[in-house]
């Protein structure tokens, strides 16, 4: 696929500005809002600043260089940076950061999206003579961990095992910092062991190569460090906007597991063989407010925090893989289950995968009975009253 030019990158930021309805004389202050939501957008709103010698357009200007990594988009940033200058405006030299404590070879992450039943892979890579100590484990939310192993592989190999993953397996990898998935691994060999799970691989001794530092104890959701929390909460068309995620290629596996929606799937059943005939608009009633308790049940309970915190690392994978409107609605349906005192009642997203689900398998269920009864030549009591209403009616 080729990289998008500025040009293009341009017309499509200025498009999404239209869109959000942003006009072509907002000034810094109106553009703020609007930073760091898309790497397009971006560069369209630093194109724009450099035009605006203002007070507040530098500090802005910066932000966005400081927080986006989109080459394009610093790029243009410099680009309006140097106008500035141009007509005069004072442009301080950007702060400078502490140096980083020499802790040996720089470590790095990876983590994979979150899959429908809550696996996740996670990397970390150390540098190693003739090439690379790769600690690769399997893990799960809220299980734990499933399985760990270390490879001394070359960066070659490395690479062309990325390739594979993601070509054959459409597992894709994004770079993250190395603390956050020691801290994963970390998390999910203690949740393994407190279940008492068996864990395919030497967790404690493999790690123990990588690295000697001890893991967090706790960490805030990788994507706050991309994407600023309160931008988040202020735009409320966000968590509206969510069931678009279905639209992504890593939510194609995000379905309900029969057995979790079982007792409910039981009661539209139950509604369905009545020897009492509802009428369209009762059948209705009876699967809204089976979708309801279902919605609080599945999303709800003990599941709820693990659904949110799975809601938060797709959200970090789609801003670190340049998909920001799709991280901003994962972290916006994240933020609602983490607090909802009813589960995932009133949040689209999560009334979506039930309704969905639920509607799929009572209709494969309603098949699979007609199926039989076809077959069949006796009635059960059930079937002779609904046949008897249906003639009278």
């Amino acid at each position: 696929m080729p990289k998008p030019d500025r040009d293009s990158y341009l017309e499509r930021g200025e498009q999404l500005l239209a869109e959000w309805g942003v006009g072509a004389d907002a000034d810094a202050n109106g553009l703020k809002p609007h930073a760091l939501r898309e790497p397009a957008a971006d560069l369209a709103i630093a194109a724009r600043l450099g035009s605006r010698p203002e007070e507040t357009t530098v500090a802005l200007l910066r932000e966005i260089e400081s927080r986006c990594r989109d080459k394009l988009v610093r790029k243009e940033v410099k680009r309006a940076l140097y106008r500035l200058q141009q007509r005069g405006v004072s442009v301080p030299a950007p702060p400078q950061p502490a140096p980083a404590p020499v802790l040996g070879p720089q470590l790095e992450g990876y983590l994979s999206a979150v899959d429908g039943r809550g696996d996740q892979l996670v990397w970390l890579v150390r540098p190693a003579t003739g090439g690379v100590a790769h600690l690769f484990a399997v893990i799960n939310d809220p299980e734990g961990m499933r399985e760990v192993d270390l490879n001394h592989v070359t960066r070659k190999a490395l690479r062309e095992t990325r390739r594979e993953l993601e070509a054959k397996h459409e597992l894709r990898l994004v770079e993250a910092d190395w603390r956050y998935g020691d801290f994963l691994m970390d998390r999910a060999f203690r949740w393994a062991q407190q279940r008492g799970a068996g864990i395919a691989g030497d967790y404690p001794g493999l790690r123990g190569q990588i690295t000697r530092l001890p893991a967090p104890a706790e960490l805030a959701p990788l994507v706050f460090s991309r994407l600023d929390e309160a931008s988040v909460r202020a735009e409320p068309a966000l968590l509206a906007q969510a069931p678009a995620l279905f639209e992504e290629p890593e939510f194609r596996t995000w379905a309900l597991d029969p057995e979790m929606l079982k007792p409910h799937l039981e009661q539209l059943m139950q509604v369905k063989d009545s020897p009492i005939v509802l009428s369209p608009a009762q059948q209705q009633e009876r699967f809204e407010s089976t979708v309801i308790r279902a919605v609080e049940e599945v999303f709800g309970g003990e599941r709820q925090q693990s659904w949110a915190r799975r809601l938060f690392e797709m959200a970090y994978f789609f801003v670190a893989s340049r998909r920001e409107v799709a991280a901003r609605r994962a972290c916006a349906t994240a933020l609602a289950l983490r607090e909802s005192p009813r589960g995932g009642r009133d949040i689209p997203l999560c009334e979506l995968m039930v309704r969905g689900s639920l509607s799929a398998y009572f209709r494969a269920a309603a098949e699979r009975e007609q199926e039989e009864s076809r077959s069949s030549l006796i009635l059960t009591p059930q079937q002779a009253a609904q046949a008897t209403q249906r003639r009278r009616s």
